[in-house]
């Protein structure tokens, strides 16, 4: 992922951030897939290490993993690409195929949102998907003015959002929002009894360092277990 990353050229984007506010304020996500820069080889390649990490670890099985490594080599790929970014039907069936396509492609989607938000301010969305690339968030990050920034599962970008209202629903009801944290406080949950969906965050107030997406991830799993069990 690194050695990619170090390669990626800068996107060109020719919209101004007239219009780029413009579709902010008419709630529409910046992003279109044809601004993405992909190197596909590099993509093939990415979903080769990515699957056979995956199998190492016994998260698919050798069916699956052969289905996934046949989709890299595929002259199809930019198609399949399109179609998960754009959330269209057809995607074939494969386990953790979104996945490691999310995977794969996030180097990429980072590299143009970085360009995307040095032309225009976020601060005004407030909707429950990603103002970049309309994605769902997966974490979250509570400032240390005790504001709530979503946390992109895609491309990573953060944006403001309510302090309190689930982030998949819209339920703000606080006699259904329940709120677990771990001992030390640095890392927090909030689960939605409407929906029966939660996002974990990192309590800038209590944490001493930034917030680290991929990190953070893997050390709040017991949060994801303590769920598992209560649910």
């Amino acid at each position: 992922m690194r050695r990619v990353q170090g390669r990626l050229t800068t996107p060109w984007i020719e919209t101004t951030a007239e219009v780029l506010t413009a579709r902010l304020k008419n709630g529409q996500a910046l992003l279109e897939f044809d601004q993405i820069v992909f190197e596909w080889n590099d993509v093939r390649l990415l979903i080769r290490q990515i699957t056979d990490v995956l199998r190492r670890h016994e998260a698919v099985d050798g069916d699956a993993a052969l289905a996934l490594h046949a989709v890299g080599r595929s002259p199809e790929l930019p198609d399949v690409m399109r179609t998960w970014f754009t959330g269209g039907a057809g995607l074939p069936v494969i386990d953790m195929l979104d996945e490691v396509l999310a995977w794969a492609a996030r180097p990429y989607l980072q590299r143009v949102a970085e360009v995307l938000q040095q032309r225009v301010a976020l601060d005004a969305w407030g909707r429950n998907t990603c103002p970049i690339c309309a994605a769902e968030p997966d974490f979250s990050l509570i400032t240390m003015a005790g504001d709530r920034l979503l946390v992109c599962g895609r491309c990573h970008v953060r944006w403001p959002f309510h302090p309190i209202k689930c982030p998949y629903c819209g339920n703000d009801d606080r006699s259904t929002i329940k709120s677990l944290a771990t001992p030390d406080g640095v890392y927090r949950l909030m689960s939605c009894r409407a929906c029966h969906r939660y996002i974990k965050a990192l309590d800038g107030r209590k944490a001493s360092r930034p917030l680290l997406p991929y990190f953070d991830q893997i050390a709040t799993l017991p949060l994801d277990a303590a769920m598992a069990k209560n649910s």
